[in-house]
């Protein structure tokens, strides 16, 4: 049974939550070498990069080290050239529930419905409890950020409004008429809403805790976040792994999520010591997609945990930054070869320019030469980085040749 507050309550979504660490290996590395054996025989990426593996062998942390890593900045191209996933799926397209595709492009399978990116520990953590309404901004067009808030939502009991993105005035009113007491999305879209609903009714509205992904919570953010009287947490996600860490309510640690195996390791693949920044490598155990030793580009470091918390999984300081030259916008990655597709497009040189006014991040391209107009360069824009934004036409500088300028500040 899972651990009970003072009040009779759950501390913790599930058992494996509070696992002493010798448990959790075990029950981590147990079905792995049988995962590995799978994905070799049914994977063609894993038969060819596992080709060498005795798959008996990798049994801990130690030994899964020994592996070769799989790329996240090298899937688009893969998949490109042998679609849909790249080969690393271990079954056929028709046996997913759904198919997904993230900016990139890169496509991501969902193998079944119930919770299939384990989000709902992360809701739970968060304060989510049966019974409540959730607020979902986050999008259920191509992308799988909606279903994935959506299910982990459900797995607390609570029942979701698909709000999705856009249309913000509908959305207000739907909050003032339905009530809920959550909110799933981005943390700017949320002072979006908590600020248009305040200048449409007067008020504060029903709204008193929020789960946000995708971006970072600004200093900003937290002022307004504690003036509307809403408590939030934050998970770390990403649409083909799912869950990989979340914030306790009263934490800034992230606790890593169960069921996947997180290393942090330096640029040749090798973990780091404790407390050193690296790169996040994932191994998801799902046997129809498995991902293993995926390295994520997102750099964090292992903190140690802080006690008192029923939660005894590793914890990682949070996102650090990349460790390629990609950046996070409006919680999509936008990548250097996609500034280059608008380039080609148009037969230009240009670069793209991410700014922040006030808490919401905005992205510029600016274009060197002028024999194009501003609105067909928008146009592709969206279409590559499913992300809207400006253009302005500048002149090139020789010392500057960045595809991509971050000027953002947290």
């Amino acid at each position: 049974m899972s651990e009970l507050l003072k009040d009779g309550s759950k501390a913790v979504f599930d058992d494996k939550e509070s696992m002493n660490q010798q448990q959790r290996e075990q029950r981590l590395f147990g079905p792995l070498p049988k995962l590995l054996e799978l994905a070799k025989r049914q994977s063609e990426h894993y038969a060819l990069l596992l080709a060498d593996c005795n798959s008996t062998d990798i049994v801990d942390r130690h030994s899964l080290a020994t592996l070769p890593i799989t790329r996240k900045f090298h899937l688009p191209m893969q998949q490109k050239q042998n679609p849909p996933f790249g080969g690393i799926n271990n079954v056929s397209l028709g046996e997913m529930a759904r198919v997904f595709q993230s900016p990139g492009p890169l496509y991501e399978g969902q193998s079944h419905e119930r919770d299939f990116w384990r989000m709902g520990r992360a809701f739970f953590a968060a304060g989510f409890r049966r019974g409540e309404l959730v607020h979902n901004s986050m999008s259920y067009h191509f992308s799988p950020g909606g279903f994935i808030m959506d299910g982990g939502a459900r797995a607390c009991g609570c029942a979701v409004f698909p709000a999705g993105v856009g249309n913000t005035d509908a959305q207000v009113e739907a909050i003032e008429q339905l009530k809920p007491t959550g909110y799933a999305g981005t943390p700017s879209y949320l002072v979006t809403l908590l600020e248009r609903y305040q200048q449409m009714f007067q008020k504060s509205g029903s709204i008193t805790k929020a789960l946000v992904s995708g971006e970072a919570v600004t200093g900003e953010m937290e002022v307004l976040f504690k003036r509307y009287g809403v408590t939030v947490t934050q998970a770390y996600a990403s649409a083909e792994l799912g869950l990989i860490a979340y914030q306790e309510t009263g934490s800034s640690d992230l606790v890593v999520a169960e069921d996947i195996i997180v290393e942090i390791v330096d640029p040749d693949g090798s973990p780091v010591e404790q407390g050193e920044v690296g790169e996040v490598v994932v191994t998801s155990l799902d046997d129809k997609f498995p991902l293993i030793r995926y390295a994520t580009g997102d750099l964090s470091a292992q903190v140690v945990a802080k006690p008192p918390s029923s939660r005894t999984n590793m914890r990682l300081k949070g996102w650090l930054g990349r460790a390629d030259s990609a950046v996070k916008v409006k919680g999509l990655f936008i990548y250097p070869h996609q500034v280059q597709e608008i380039c080609r497009r148009h037969n230009v040189k240009g670069s793209l320019l991410i700014e922040r006014d006030g808490v919401k991040d905005t992205i510029t391209f600016c274009c060197h030469d002028s024999h194009v107009a501003a609105q067909d360069i928008q146009v592709t824009m969206q279409s590559v980085t499913k992300l809207k934004g400006d253009v302005l036409f500048v002149a090139e500088r020789q010392d500057d040749r960045s595809l991509i300028k971050d000027l953002r500040t947290n």
